[in-house]
């Protein structure tokens, strides 16, 4: 069982403080999905077990509703595993734990990078 890898953690004392919250994870894969080329997301959902539907329904921002099983399962199938842990204080809120400091960082830093760009491109940050 490696430390550095949240997936394989016995559920025990999460570090909170390398956590993300969903509406973050979800804008980070929304921009993400939106970089793959529309007939590359078939095979992507196909390779990582993922309903198409329901993928393309995310990068678009058309859920019904909250879809924090989805919105981390696509981000381990980017590469990005996490830890997701309910925090249900009032508001029942997901949130997602990194493996590292660094992790979180370089996660942190690319959505930054994301909504810079689509700042100056003049669109909105994706939404749900």
């Amino acid at each position: 069982m490696s430390v550095s890898d949240p997936t394989s953690t016995p559920l025990g004392f999460p570090d909170l403080s390398l956590s993300a919250p969903y509406g973050e994870c979800l804008r980070y894969v929304q921009y993400r999905l939106k970089a793959i080329a529309q007939g590359d997301l078939t095979t992507f959902c196909t390779q990582h077990g993922l309903t198409y539907t329901n993928v393309v329904n995310l990068k678009n921002g058309k859920l019904k509703r909250d879809e924090p099983r989805l919105v981390q399962r696509v981000l381990r199938a980017l590469g990005v595993a996490t830890e997701m842990v309910r925090i249900d204080i009032g508001s029942g809120a997901n949130q997602y734990v990194f493996g590292s400091a660094e992790q979180l960082t370089q996660f942190r830093e690319q959505l930054a990078f994301f909504d810079a760009a689509a700042q100056r491109a003049g669109s909105p940050p994706p939404t749900t």
